[in-house]
């Protein structure tokens, strides 16, 4: 762990504020007892239970201070869990959203990806959704349920429409950026970067699209309720949640009684290291975790399996940029920490981070280019970029404005960062710099140099026009770092958002949405959709909140 916190990420000067909008950091938190298997196994040689697998016993009557009627309960302040009570509250539900932390978790940061949308239809932009789903299934490895992802797909376009006239309404204007033309990785221009309005100006990208929603949510009739963690959710004789218990700052148990649903919105796993080592294991090999608010450990999660839900199945996938120390580092020559190549470096940014990690054997590698990178990163435009390679400008803009937007990044990172950007003269310098064997450099430069010149890859068959030979200095050096942004699997829900149990059937009145919910993704995070984690959040906040109120149809 590094320490990068996700607000000094949006606030760093290296990092241009429409590139940081697209990381869609998310508010997470931190673990304190992330081991306690592993520290049962050693003391006792028996393998103690896993939180989850533990229900805990009933808080008592007697111990409840203060009890709260309800229709909907919503357990959790990020983007999908505002989304619903909003949803819920203007469809005529009443509504209470409880929030463990003393703020809104930012988890929009001011865009999200939709198929389509009134924005996307004044640019022109359609979009061949047969296609999309295919490249969205096919990178969750076959493994995330086909009618969960469809469902997205039929009601993107209407909840990205309403999203769009709540935003326009309070001032924000959309921003619809570039994708990617690669023919191996494309990214479709479809993330709706959103700006401006006195709640933007107020919250920043960070937590724009959580308080819009809780500012409409409120005039709705909706309440929302801070520094009161769910700790249990409440069963009655034949297993329906018909409420949560919960703890105030001063430690008294309320407990809130909801008549149409118990709604868990509660974020990922990213700061629990027991369900990392269970169902992500891959999160340990990355540089940092993106993070900073640290409250995503895994409540919702126990919560579910205490009251007979099941999780998806494992691994889960991660949601991970290699964007964790320099921001830039196109599709040039990448070398490990002993100064090898060790993958094709024009791929998209999962799998960067995945190359990094497993081919690399690191949880970094560098970025190596000569003084006519900018000639060179506008020349591969033409054919690929995307999420970072690119940069998030208008789409409709020309790659000049990218290559200035990479180049300001480059040089202000040279000066503000400079641990994580270096620049030499010759490559023996630089391989100082960079702390690898500068003959072990060297010799790799050599061989790529020969590659590019006779335009063929036949190390690991990266595109002839992403071949850049490195010959003239100075030399420049990017570090290259995997972040965990999310872990993006969790409980298994139906696709009207029931939490599930191990047989396929609805645990009555408890629903789960946004990252604490599963099925949707798997194996990898897809991006051919740029920023559809946050239409995932959008799509199931809506569309739950309109079904808990009465009133959803089915598209």
């Amino acid at each position: 762990m590094t320490g990068i916190s996700r607000r000094n990420l949006l606030k760093g000067a290296a990092f241009s504020a429409a590139g940081v909008a697209a990381l869609g950091l998310a508010g997470c938190a931190p673990q304190t007892e992330a081991t306690k298997a592993d520290a049962a196994l050693a003391e006792t040689g028996e393998a103690a239970k896993h939180t989850w697998e533990v229900k805990p016993e009933p808080i008592a009557a007697d111990q409840i201070s203060q009890t709260v009627d309800t229709e909907v309960l919503v357990i959790g302040g990020g983007y999908s869990g505002t989304c619903c009570a909003l949803s819920a509250a203007e469809n005529g539900a009443k509504v209470i959203l409880v929030e463990k932390d003393a703020v809104l978790n930012g988890h929009g940061v001011g865009g999200t990806g939709a198929i389509a949308s009134r924005a996307l239809d004044d640019l022109g932009l359609k979009f061949d959704k047969s296609l999309e789903m295919e490249r969205w299934v096919s990178t969750c490895g076959n493994r995330c349920r086909e009618s969960l992802v469809g469902k997205w797909f039929r009601e993107s376009e209407r909840c990205m429409n309403w999203f769009l006239d709540m935003a326009e309404a309070n001032g924000a204007k959309c921003m619809v950026t570039v994708g990617s033309n690669s023919t191996v990785h494309p990214e479709i221009a479809c993330y709706h970067f959103m700006s401006g309005g006195p709640i933007f100006e107020e919250h920043t990208m960070a937590d724009f699209v959580e308080y819009m929603f809780e500012a409409e949510a409120l005039k709705a009739g909706a309440e929302f309720v801070y520094e009161m963690p769910a700790v249990q959710l409440v069963q009655d004789e034949s297993g329906k949640v018909t409420g949560a218990i919960c703890q105030n700052k001063s430690g008294e148990y309320v407990q809130y009684n909801a008549s149409k649903g118990v709604v868990l919105a509660t974020g990922d796993i990213s700061y629990s290291d027991e369900y990392i080592n269970e169902f992500a294991p891959v999160a340990n090999r990355v540089f940092t975790r993106l993070c900073s608010d640290q409250g995503n450990v895994g409540d919702g999660h126990n919560m579910a399996a205490w009251a007979g839900g099941a999780f998806q199945e494992g691994p889960w996938p991660t949601m991970m940029h290699p964007q964790a120390a320099a921001t830039f580092h196109g599709p040039f020559l990448f070398v490990n920490p002993d100064g090898k190549r060790f993958m094709n470096e024009a791929t998209w940014v999962q799998g960067k981070c995945l190359g990094v990690m497993y081919n690399g054997g690191a949880d970094h590698a560098w970025s190596i280019f000569d003084a006519n990178w900018q000639n060179d990163l506008l020349g591969s435009l033409e054919h690929g970029g995307g999420m970072f390679w690119d940069t998030f400008r208008p789409y409709g803009s020309d790659y000049q404005a990218a290559v200035d937007g990479h180049t300001k990044t480059v040089e202000n990172g040279l000066t503000e960062v400079p641990d994580y950007y270096k620049r030499a003269d010759t490559l023996e310098e630089l391989a100082e710099l960079i702390e690898v064997d500068p003959a072990e450099l060297k010799a790799t430069v050599e061989r790529y140099n020969k590659l590019c010149k006779a335009g063929e890859d036949t190390d690991f068959f990266k595109e002839n026009h992403f071949l850049f030979p490195i010959e003239q200095g100075p030399f420049t050096a990017c570090m290259v770092a995997p972040g965990l942004l999310s872990v993006v699997g969790g409980i298994h829900i139906s696709d009207n958002f029931e939490v599930l149990n191990e047989n396929d059937e609805p645990i009555p009145g408890l629903y789960a949405i946004g990252n604490c919910a599963g099925d949707i993704y798997a194996v990898d995070y897809p991006i051919n959709i740029q920023g559809n984690s946050h239409g995932r959040c959008l799509v199931q906040g809506k569309c739950l909140g309109e079904q808990l109120a009465g009133v959803y149809q089915e598209i």
